[in-house]
């Protein structure tokens, strides 16, 4: 059934960096930094700075993983996705990857692919969100651009690596960073198909993006990547038929498939939507004026399922089957 499209929510916002930020390019230079920050080619024919998508995602989804990690903590509700099966260290025992998990039960089954009925209700809250290696997720984010008209600014900062035998600055290990300190970018993340959970937990990451709480990119550890977010934009579209209360996917299928899929219940309350304009055949509500009040039944819907969720349980009893 996510085949079907059910429902999305789409989120226009800004980023300002709050603290230099440096995402770095991967690009050697000659004669230049030693680390510059990664540009693209533009309209305008320029190259310009930008924060890549894949950034942006890496960044919102790590920090939903702590949000989970922080509603449940015995046992873990979601994976570490660079785990692989068999080799968890010290303190990650259970939280193994959940896309390496039904890789290896693939492989060793001689199996080609899993449905995505058996990809989905046995993955981490986090998986079903973001995705793995073998399920798409529901969540997307585009690149970061510069506003038109906004000019940024850069400095150089000097780098330096410390002996840890004398605590001075180690020979030979200087480098240079290309720091942004000016500049407002542009982005949209959407959720398709979502569970109502699922826009509690992206509603919790927004809130602490605009609280300034969230940083990106290189040397977070040492004072960079600080950032704002500023939510211009928030709808909620359901295809097909018309909501007046905020409802996930779970509202919207069949008893049999709420079961196939091991949707959550929808336990945190109703909020009402704004009337809907007719776009096609989706409707599309626009709740950027009061969003946090509206997702407040989804937030409440997160820490209920958080609780319950049956992870790695599921999974480890799954990929035991021959």
């Amino acid at each position: 059934m996510l085949k079907r499209l059910l429902n999305s929510a789409k989120i226009e916002f800004t980023i300002s960096p709050v603290d230099p930020l440096l995402i770095k390019s991967g690009q050697a230079t000659v004669g230049g930094v030693d680390m510059s920050f990664v540009r693209t080619r533009r309209n305008n024919g320029r190259n310009e700075p930008f924060i890549p998508g894949s950034s942006l995602k890496g960044v919102i989804r790590s920090y939903a993983e702590k949000i989970c990690r922080t509603l449940k903590t015995e046992p873990v509700p979601v994976c570490l996705p660079y785990v692989t099966p068999g080799k968890e260290g010290q303190g990650e025992q259970g939280q193994a990857s959940c896309g390496l998990r039904f890789e290896e039960y693939k492989k060793g089954n001689g199996i080609k692919d899993l449905s995505s009925r058996d990809a989905y209700s046995y993955s981490c809250p986090a998986c079903r969100t973001f995705g793995s290696h073998v399920f798409t997720g529901r969540f997307k984010s585009a690149d970061a651009y510069l506003l038109s008209g906004v000019n940024p600014s850069f400095e150089i900062r000097d780098g330096v690596a410390i002996d840890r035998i004398t605590g001075g600055a180690a020979s030979g290990a200087k480098y240079d960073l290309e720091v942004l300190v000016k500049g407002d970018f542009s982005t949209t993340i959407e959720i398709h198909n979502f569970e109502r959970w699922q826009l509690g937990l992206i509603a919790l990451v927004l809130r602490d993006m605009e609280d300034e709480l969230i940083r990106i990119g290189s040397g977070t550890s040492r004072g960079l990547g600080r950032i704002k977010a500023t939510i211009s934009s928030f709808t909620v579209s359901y295809f097909g038929s018309q909501q007046s209360t905020l409802t996930g996917i779970s509202g919207q299928c069949t008893d049999q498939e709420k079961s196939d899929y091991g949707f959550a219940n929808e336990t945190g309350g109703n909020s009402t939507l704004t009337k809907s304009v007719q776009k096609g055949l989706r409707f599309e509500h626009d709740i950027t004026a009061n969003w946090k009040d509206v997702l407040a039944p989804a937030v409440n819907d997160l820490t209920d399922y958080i609780a319950s969720v049956q992870w790695p349980a599921g999974i480890t009893d799954y990929t035991r089957r021959r």
